[in-house]
């Protein structure tokens, strides 16, 4: 006899041996409710949208730059901070890479802002977004021109979800506008 034909001949045995003693075959059970509050076991809130608008200031730690030479070009590299006032209110650390249109050379002998770039800042925010606290992730993208203008925008994700428009000045700060959602 293989095992199947075993545990078959089993389990018609316990059935037949449970409806001769009176008993009924047990069935499933259906789940037992329970009156008792757990709202403190879990904390939940729900995501909600909020308009932010402020300024912010760019500290850069100049300290840190590393310029590269890729083609006609130079890839410029260094640390710095955001700090935010506003709707949002705290500080964004991180790394920018810039490609800007000129060569290292020129590059390292001109102010920020002279030649055109176009440039992404990876961040890592902590503070709070319409007085709530909160943290995201960072993305800060956008294109100088000649003279320092940023067009740009800031991409939340992680904890604070959105794209806010930017007009800012390259190494200096600016202004953000545009909706969040807060989770």
């Amino acid at each position: 006899m293989s095992i199947a034909q075993r545990v078959a001949a089993a389990t018609a045995v316990l059935i037949v041996g449970a409806c001769a003693d009176g008993r009924d075959t047990p069935g499933p059970t259906a789940p037992t409710l329970s009156t008792q509050d757990h709202s403190s076991d879990v904390t939940t809130s729900a995501a909600r949208q909020v308009e932010a608008s402020g300024s912010f200031d760019a500290l850069v730690d100049f300290s840190t730059v590393t310029l590269t030479p890729r083609g006609s070009n130079c890839l410029l590299e260094v640390e710095g901070r955001l700090v935010f006032t506003g709707t949002i209110q705290g500080v964004a650390a991180g790394k920018t890479s810039a490609l800007i249109f000129a060569t290292c050379a020129e590059v390292a002998t001109t102010p920020p802002g002279t030649y055109r770039d176009v440039f992404k800042s990876e961040l890592e925010f902590e503070g709070t977004v319409d007085g709530e606290p909160a943290q995201a992730e960072v993305l800060y993208l956008g294109g100088v021109e000649p003279g320092g203008q940023i067009d740009g925008r800031l991409v939340f994700s992680r904890g604070v979800a959105g794209v806010l428009d930017v007009q800012a000045l390259v190494a200096v700060g600016g202004v953000y506008q545009g909706s969040l959602i807060v989770n």
